[in-house]
């Protein structure tokens, strides 16, 4: 299972909620903000750090050219992916640049939490980022390939793509070796609330 991890004694608890793309992560993340957990999504913190004026912006700018703009001069997220997910020295490029920002706010605002709360953090890329050493814990979704496949072609994303996007990222083993707790999202949803219900109060009892 995952390595030992352990968050400063007056701060909120950290649950890392991890996966691979398509396996669910946001349905939980919203179980888990209906049972009282504070969430985070790093994803949204990115596309905050990406906005016309920020850092971010510029140094996106000036790593991948303006052709990674849309029309309206802001940073066109599916002509990022097409050049970060074709090579995998661009996308480390990116991570670069997003990384250490969204670590940041992530960390700012678990800082200003009391420590009788939990937060979770919603996060594609955790696994061997400074963000995962921050977690107490570290939660994993999965789903079966062909679930994965068809949940993004939901979202418009070809096979193609969806196979690239899912090379780079981490493998179901590293997910799994690195988890405390595996929520299987293949089943319905009153399964899948189940199971992560299950979970939080494990959670919870942990921090009475």
């Amino acid at each position: 299972m995952g390595e030992a991890r352990g968050a400063t004694v007056l701060s909120a608890f950290v649950v890392g909620l991890t996966g691979p793309i398509g396996a669910g992560k946001s349905t939980v993340a919203g179980m888990l903000r209906a049972f009282g957990a504070k969430v985070l999504d790093a994803d949204a913190i990115a596309r905050d750090e990406l906005l016309r004026g920020t850092i971010g912006y510029s140094a996106v700018i000036q790593r991948f050219g303006t052709d990674a703009l849309g029309d309206d001069m802001e940073v066109d997220r599916r002509k990022l992916a097409e050049k970060v997910f074709a090579d995998p020295r661009e996308l480390e490029a990116l991570e670069r640049i997003l990384h250490p920002r969204v670590i940041a706010r992530i960390l700012q605002a678990r800082s200003m939490l009391p420590e009788t709360d939990v937060l979770v953090v919603e996060a594609i890329k955790l696994l061997g980022t400074p963000l995962q050493r921050a977690c107490d814990r570290l939660w994993v979704v999965i789903a079966p390939r062909q679930t994965l496949l068809s949940r993004l072609a939901g979202r418009g994303v070809s096979e193609d793509d969806a196979l690239q996007r899912l090379r780079n990222q981490a493998s179901d083993d590293e997910f799994l070796a690195a988890a405390d707790v595996v929520i299987v999202n293949d089943r319905d949803r009153e399964a899948t609330k189940a199971n992560v219900e299950r979970a939080w109060g494990e959670v919870r009892a942990a921090r009475a």
